[in-house]
């Protein structure tokens, strides 16, 4: 199908070629048997477009050209190159064209009378353009930036004809005049072509894209509701492609396969807006460890907080929410413990992004390491939980029971077997289970379970 669009594509340019340069040779020999400066101006913007059209069709091969090891995104870039070219030499005929109107005004230079050569010089490339224009229709091609250049030029073509044709007309009233006033009129217009190429060229080799269009992109992928930040968005155009290349951070809990279709739901998304496009979406999970670590850190730069534990950060559509229970010395006062919580508070909301709830549990400290005068090994509490184990029979051995007291609570350390083809969330009922019955029978007990496969 490609191939098939640039063959076509190429034969367009190369039936505009042979065209335009017919118009070349006819008005160039009018032009010069009439001394008109309307039909040598309107003969050497002909010319100029047969060399635009020349670049076009060579650049259009080139372009068309897979990508390869030097030209990863392939070569379209070739086309912007021989349009900047293009461009650089109209202003320079633009140029010449203005100053010879001048001088014919200020000097009183006069044209031939035009009569049948003349007129039908300027019918004739009249003819020529109509017909380049019909072939060039985009219209008749998927969205192609050579066909459309070329057309736009066929088009100022006709214009810059019936323009030399009412110069023609005005000369056989006699005033004489007219004819370098349409060459400074044409040279004009053709100023603001060759400007406008030349910018349009430099946009693309810059690899410039509007701001209207990067904001739509930008909005279009914001807008999704599994998408928490945008870190990059990259643009570029060429020919009339679009490469777009995105990072994204992903709400937590979302599957592969839901991630995947959040992907290509964003990537049709972009094409509906800007037709042919490129666009590869990088994909990054909601990092709630490193959030979760932050805000510990916050917490323990504090010389009066002796732990954290139990931090959590939810969040909504309104921000993050996030609570944590912060440990003091035992001998601290509510005052003081307080003001701590308030500065703690104070900095999460400074230096992470959205919180908008902090709640602090204030808890006296409770000493982890216990020596030998206050603990105490409770052989009979070791007795009651292994009975509470055996009666779960998933547990296919108990390897060690550890359990003692200290100031009133019970610490109890477990490690048992299980079956070795129980997935990992299978284990982790299991053993959450067992805990659960055991602090249940047993009152203000601490329970650490170790399991392996069997």
């Amino acid at each position: 199908m490609n191939k098939y669009l640039g063959l076509t594509r190429i034969k367009a340019l190369k039936i505009s070629l042979l065209a335009v340069s017919t118009i070349v040779i006819v008005e160039f020999i009018s032009g010069f048997l009439l001394n008109s400066l309307a039909l040598v101006s309107d003969a050497m913007h002909a010319l100029f477009d047969a060399f635009t059209t020349f670049i076009l069709l060579v650049t259009a091969r080139i372009s068309l050209k897979p990508a390869d090891e030097d030209h990863s995104y392939g070569h379209g870039k070739y086309e912007a190159i021989g349009g900047f070219i293009g461009g650089i030499i109209l202003l320079g005929v633009t140029v010449t064209i203005g100053f010879n109107a001048l001088e014919r005004i200020l000097l009183g230079i006069k044209p031939l009378e035009p009569g049948f050569i003349g007129f039908g010089a300027v019918l004739y490339a009249f003819s020529i353009h109509l017909i380049r224009v019909f072939i060039l229709n985009p219209g008749r091609f998927r969205e192609s930036y050579i066909i459309r250049a070329d057309f736009i030029h066929a088009f100022s073509d006709l214009f810059s004809t019936v323009i030399a044709f009412i110069g023609l007309i005005l000369v056989n009233y006699n005033l004489k005049i007219s004819d370098a006033i349409a060459g400074m009129v044409l040279s004009v217009l053709l100023l603001f072509a060759s400007l406008r190429l030349i910018r349009s060229t430099i946009l693309d080799l810059t690899d410039t894209v509007p701001k209207s269009t990067y904001r739509k992109v930008l909005s279009t992928i914001l807008k999704d509701n599994s998408i928490t930040e945008l870190k990059n968005l990259k643009m570029r155009k060429i020919e009339s492609k679009y490469f777009i290349e995105a990072i994204v951070t992903l709400r937590n809990g979302l599957t592969f396969e839901k991630a995947h279709e959040v992907s290509m739901r964003i990537e049709e998304s972009i094409r509906k807006i800007l037709g042919e496009a490129e666009v590869t979406i990088h994909m990054e999970p909601k990092n709630s460890e490193n959030l979760i670590s932050k805000i510990k850190s916050i917490a323990l730069e504090h010389d009066e907080v002796k732990g954290v534990h139990n931090v959590k950060a939810i969040c909504t559509s309104r921000g993050v929410n996030v609570s944590l229970h912060v440990e003091f010395d035992p001998e601290t006062s509510l005052e003081k413990a307080h003001k701590t919580a308030e500065a703690i508070e104070e900095k999460i909301h400074k230096y992470i992004d959205k919180v908008v709830t902090v709640t602090i549990h204030i808890e006296p400290s409770i000493n982890r390491v216990f020596d030998e005068e206050h603990a105490r090994e409770d052989l009979e509490l070791v007795e009651t939980v292994r009975r509470i184990i055996l009666k779960h029979p998933e547990v296919r051995g108990i390897n060690r029971v550890v359990a003692f007291t200290y100031m009133g609570r019970k610490y109890i350390n477990i490690s048992f077997s299980l079956n070795s083809d129980l997935k990992l969330n299978e284990a982790h009922n299991i053993t959450t289970k067992i805990e659960r019955d055991i602090k249940r029978r047993i009152r203000s007990s601490e329970v650490t379970i170790h399991s392996e496969p069997l």
